[in-house]
């Protein structure tokens, strides 16, 4: 019995068993199923009812749920004694699906000041605006907009508070609109149709909305951070919030200030069954990430204030 193959059948157990999984943890379905080959050859019992369109845990396979959590949990524990880490109880994989805006940032984020004291602590990071559900299973974190859940505790969130925004060398070259019905004129940068879970308004000033006109974009992006920079880029006017132009440096000016797009809030999420040493590691990663939101200039909000 090796070690992976537990690592499948639990990740598979926090997924009721859809094989989909594969595509969030990077591991071919063909390996997954080599992992639970594995695990039958040494229990003697078949795990998983193999139908085509329902795959399901044998009752053999329900009973070995807990058994292969708790498995598991001591191999990271075991892994973490034998280093000479200062804080044994910290440590393991932190599976994290954040925005892809989110993600971008992680190259000045505090890691190594995380690993210089906790070196034990492997974080796996999936960058995605869309959610999936497998993708939300999977996952001990969650850093993006999402609903109130039973699977998911909300810690703090930050709210980023959109508007209309565009470079100085564009409005130089292309005039600061002072009107609404001035955009119409203007070169428009959109999100397109694409999906952004939970935050449906992404395209606001597209939509005739918020005192606009129904605006056609010239350029669109399925990324919020690309859209800032092709403004940034003096490509032409975007729709950002606030917050990410101080986090990003502030090179944006705000245009007709009055108009006020939506709030987005994106939460900081912890699955509500980590435990223990899961949940040590949880909260550790957790203060470095809120130290970095910090200390760009972004406020941060406790949900426990509301």
């Amino acid at each position: 019995m090796r070690i992976q193959s537990v690592y499948v059948f639990v990740k598979l157990a926090e997924n009721n068993c859809d094989f989909s999984i594969s595509k969030v943890l990077g591991i071919p379905r063909s390996t997954m199923w080599a992992n639970i080959a594995d695990l039958e050859k040494t229990l003697g019992k078949k795990l998983i009812h193999r139908k085509k369109q329902n795959l399901s845990f044998t009752s053999a396979g329900e009973a070995f749920i807990p058994y292969a959590c708790q498995m598991y949990t001591a191999f990271e524990e075991s892994l973490a004694s034998s280093t000479n880490s200062d804080d044994s109880d910290v440590g393991g994989e932190v599976i994290i699906s954040a925005t892809n805006a989110f993600a971008l940032g992680w190259p000045v984020m505090r890691v190594n000041e995380l690993w210089d004291k906790f070196p034990n602590v492997r974080l796996h990071i999936m960058a995605s605006d869309s959610l999936s559900r497998e993708e939300a299973n999977a996952s001990d974190v969650l850093i993006r907009p999402f609903p109130d859940s039973e699977i998911f505790r909300k810690e703090w969130y930050v709210a980023y508070r959109h508007g209309l925004f565009a470079s100085e060398d564009y409005l130089a070259r292309c005039g600061t609109p002072q009107s609404p019905e001035d955009l119409l004129s203007h070169r428009i940068i959109g999100y397109g149709n694409h999906e952004f879970s939970y935050f449906e308004d992404i395209n606001w000033h597209l939509k005739g909305q918020h005192g606009l006109p129904r605006l056609k974009p010239s350029l669109t992006i399925n990324s919020t951070r690309a859209i800032f920079e092709a403004a940034s880029q003096g490509i032409g006017i975007c729709s950002t919030s606030f917050e990410a132009n101080t986090a990003y440096t502030g090179k944006l000016v705000r245009i007709l200030p009055h108009i006020e797009g939506p709030t987005c809030k994106v939460f900081f999420c912890i699955k509500k069954t980590a435990v223990g040493r899961k949940l040590n590691s949880i909260k550790t990663v957790m203060d470095y990430f809120e130290l970095y939101v910090r200390q760009s200039g972004v406020s941060i909000y406790r949900v426990e204030d509301e």
